[in-house]
């Protein structure tokens, strides 16, 4: 293991694991901006660590009616998650404050669960940005950071190529939103949503193994080197 590796081992590592329970959340939104973009689609994954990660549970919550609503719905099931410690990577930074920018705008008002906020949550991105910025490096994804283990990520191909955060937010997030509220868009809803429940899934458990991966600990999950097309 080289030094970077063994940085993120130490710094993340605990006396006593145990049966810790482990819970990880993303958002998928139209931009990076909350005055700009908006909400689609947030999942959450739990894994107790004395499993398999194979065994890890995902959900994920897609816009049905209002962005309050979901947020609701999505923090609800983290909360119930009893987690001992949230992981993230770059959910201090974007995920959290896009969420509550999006609250603001709405006049909306929706608890998070406590382990959101530190020292419960633990963003797996905020390291390796100072380090990247202390070397004049471009920020590292989270798709190289597994690979830098030896991972291979999950790959999402929607429309003959692989699905990014930039298509999503300019492609998918936005045709998915067309499909609100009308009854002849259900059934495209239902395939879009699929579509996202892939991506959205490979980004939660990619963030739980990069997480092991950091603390030495060697996982194979049920998503990872995978690939699944969608027209």
């Amino acid at each position: 293991m080289d030094a970077e590796h063994t940085l993120y081992r130490m710094r993340y590592a605990r006396d006593d694991p145990g049966d810790d329970r482990i819970a990880t959340f993303d958002i998928e939104t139209t931009a990076t901006d909350p005055t700009d973009g908006e909400l689609v689609s947030v999942g959450v994954g739990v894994h107790d660590r004395a499993e398999p990660l194979t065994e890890a549970t995902y959900e994920t919550f897609h816009r049905e009616d209002g962005e309050a609503s979901l947020v609701d719905r999505a923090m609800t099931r983290l909360a119930a998650a009893d987690a001992d410690a949230l992981v993230t990577y770059n959910g201090i930074e974007f995920d959290l404050p896009f969420v509550e920018g999006r609250l603001d705008r709405l006049g909306a008002d929706v608890d998070l669960p406590a382990v959101a906020s530190q020292p419960g949550h633990l963003d797996l991105f905020l390291d390796r940005k100072r380090r990247a910025d202390e070397a004049g490096e471009k920020w590292p994804s989270l798709e190289a950071c597994l690979e830098s283990y030896g991972h291979a990520p999950p790959q999402t191909v929607w429309r003959g190529a692989p699905l990014t955060n930039g298509r999503f937010g300019e492609e998918l997030g936005p045709a998915y939103l067309r499909t609100l509220g009308t009854e002849t868009g259900a059934r495209f809803r239902a395939s879009l949503a699929e579509v996202v429940d892939h991506y959205l899934i490979g980004d939660l458990e990619a963030t739980l193994a990069l997480y092991y991966a950091d603390l030495g600990e060697s996982v194979e999950g049920a998503y990872l080197g995978t690939e699944r097309r969608f027209d």
